[in-house]
């Protein structure tokens, strides 16, 4: 039931938000947000607090990079919560991908990963592949996507995340994403700077 209420909370908020953005539907010089802007859904930095169901909250700053239209390299840390055990719970992770125009309006990215987690008790390296498509409607990016990690100590896992962000200007945006991670699945808020 957690999980349902975590859910309806994101889907209500995002309404609301869905329900403001045509007033704000262009930039200052008449440019459509629709109109497709790969270097700021690629270059970013982020900050953001993410509650977990499996217990917990983790803070994760985040950052990506295009450094070679179409390729890009992103990375994150994730500092979690001490748990029940009392030990620290932190991750990090790189990853290296490249976009794909699908359609004006529909990018899918591709991108190897690999990194270390912390459990608590345990800790373990990581690799694992993920796919992500993303489409902007005005000030709005929705996107979604499914991953695969083996951790060398740890097993392996399927991943997935939805979300969206709502673009305040060009440059600074919110948003939220329901997602598997490291630490279980979880509801994520997060601020953004895109460049």
């Amino acid at each position: 039931m957690k999980t349902f209420s975590k859910v309806l909370s994101v889907t209500a908020v995002t309404s609301a938000l869905a329900c403001a953005a045509p007033s704000f539907a262009q930039t200052h010089d008449n440019t459509p947000f629709e109109t497709p802007q790969t270097n700021r859904a690629f270059n970013f930095l982020s900050a953001g607090v993410a509650d977990h169901d499996g217990g917990g909250d983790s803070i994760i700053v985040e950052g990506s990079y295009q450094f070679n239209s179409p390729w890009f390299i992103s990375g994150y840390l994730r500092d979690g919560d001490d748990g029940p055990f009392g030990d620290s719970r932190d991750a990090q992770g790189l990853k290296l991908g490249r976009y794909v125009w699908l359609s004006d309006n529909l990018v899918a990215d591709f991108s190897g990963r690999f990194g270390h987690v912390d459990f608590g008790p345990e800790d373990s390296a990581f690799w694992g592949v993920e796919g992500n498509l993303r489409t902007r409607i005005d000030r709005f990016e929705i996107y979604g996507g499914l991953g695969w990690v083996d951790y060398t100590d740890a097993g392996s896992d399927n991943q997935y995340q939805f979300g969206t962000r709502f673009y305040i200007t060009p440059e600074f945006a919110v948003g939220a994403r329901y997602q598997d991670s490291e630490f279980g699945d979880g509801i994520r808020i997060e601020a953004s700077y895109h460049f």
